[in-house]
């Protein structure tokens, strides 16, 4: 005859709750990060979606000079792959910062769950925020600006290929970044919402359960 006593399954059943909270962060996260943003980042199915192409086509055309698309193509490529492989980094920022909420909740009283409020977000996103702008500005001036003069054919006018680089490197490292970055904290924001109301029904899983469980609130239960 084995014995637990309720205790004991209250303990488990404490565990549970925080394993399946932890569980919501991590595919939150990872639908954030591996979907939401990554599909800001990856090349767009149409040319006309991809801003930084459509951008300097727009200015060789205003210029009156027709510039190197395959090169283009390539540049834009280096990017976009080496700004992806940030993606995991940024992801687990979000999961160590946000998983010490869970790790360190201890209940003070029989209603206590874990929550997660909008406040919470405020210096993880911040920190986060910063950090994928210093990604973006170290990528875009290695992957692209670094490469700007190999669009021009031998035969544009050096005022015209020091005009254009100026203007297409003060894009890439303002407004297209700041662009981006309004897009991904937009992404962030709905993502941050999903987490709070995803987190608050498991904690209303667990206290229904933990009210009205027999198990849990037996004084002894034998098997």
């Amino acid at each position: 005859m084995k014995e637990e006593t309720v205790e004991e399954f209250r303990k488990k059943h404490f565990e549970n709750y925080k394993n399946a909270v932890m569980e919501t962060l991590k595919n939150n996260t990872t639908v954030l990060f591996e979907d939401d943003i990554y599909s800001l980042l990856k090349k767009p199915p149409l040319d006309s979606m991809d801003l930084i192409k459509c951008k300097f086509l727009d200015l060789a055309k205003r210029h009156k000079i027709i510039i190197r698309s395959d090169v283009l193509d390539e540049i834009l490529e280096e990017y976009r792959v080496n700004i992806i492989s940030f993606l995991p980094s940024w992801k687990k920022i979000r999961i160590d910062e946000l998983s010490k909420i869970i790790s360190s909740f201890t209940p003070k009283k029989e209603s206590d769950v874990i929550k997660f409020n909008k406040k919470d977000f405020t210096p993880l996103n911040r920190k986060l925020k910063k950090k994928m702008k210093e990604d973006l500005t170290s990528v875009i001036d290695k992957k692209i600006v670094k490469f700007v003069n190999q669009l021009f054919t031998s035969d544009v006018d050096e005022k015209i290929k020091d005009d254009m680089s100026s203007e297409m490197i003060k894009y890439v490292q303002s407004n297209y970044i700041k662009q981006l970055l309004e897009s991904v904290d937009f992404k962030i924001i709905v993502k941050d919402t999903t987490l709070i109301n995803g987190v608050r029904e498991q904690g209303e899983r667990f206290l229904f359960t933990k009210m009205n469980s027999y198990l849990l609130n037996e004084n002894k239960i034998s098997e």
